[in-house]
């Protein structure tokens, strides 16, 4: 058998095609828009500053601008020392008692949050020695008690006197055992 000539095999070549240019300029147009959408809807998450709202802030202008003369400059006499806070003269003028004189305990009697330091506040600014606030025994106290020692009787009626501009004084007594370890006992109830 013989073989062919390989001039004899016919080769194929495909025509020629042409390519549209408007098909080309509107695939590229495409392909902008995409690209356009894409960086606008996905690309960019900073905002503008026109995005943001503003935030308004007072200016004040001086309305008058005074210039000190060499006459307004402080006078050695005057100075700048704060003003002191009166003092609270303890000493009952009535009775003579000096309030600072009996050490007090307050207790919270009521079960509200803050009685016991409320009552400690009142009597302190009144001159009284407090030293020490706690809970009662329990939180059915009615208006305020009062203790003190046996010793200390003469304060009875000035404790009921001063805590009554603040509180119902429910019941008053001198029988607070000589162990307490204050002169004075102070329930505040409800």
């Amino acid at each position: 058998m013989e073989e062919a000539p390989l001039e004899s095999v016919p080769t194929f070549s495909q025509p020629k095609r042409k390519i549209n240019k408007k098909f080309i300029y509107l695939a590229l147009a495409v392909f902008a828009l995409l690209i356009f959408f894409t960086f606008k809807i996905l690309g960019s998450t900073n905002e503008s500053v026109n995005d943001k709202p503003q935030v308004l802030t007072p200016t004040v202008f001086p309305t008058e601008i005074s210039i000190p003369s060499p006459s307004d400059s402080p006078t050695p006499s005057s100075t700048n020392t704060p003003t002191p806070k009166p003092t609270i003269n303890p000493v009952d003028t009535q009775s003579g008692l000096d309030r600072s004189e009996l050490s007090v305990t307050v207790q919270n009697g009521s079960g509200e949050a803050g009685a016991a330091s409320k009552g400690s506040d009142t009597l302190k600014n009144l001159g009284y020695n407090v030293v020490g606030t706690g809970n009662a025994d329990n939180f059915e106290y009615q208006n305020v008690s009062i203790q003190v020692k046996s010793a200390k009787t003469d304060y009875l009626n000035l404790l009921k006197k001063d805590l009554g501009f603040t509180y119902t004084v429910g019941s008053a007594s001198s029988n607070l055992s000589n162990s307490f370890s204050s002169n004075a006992l102070v329930i505040i109830g409800k």
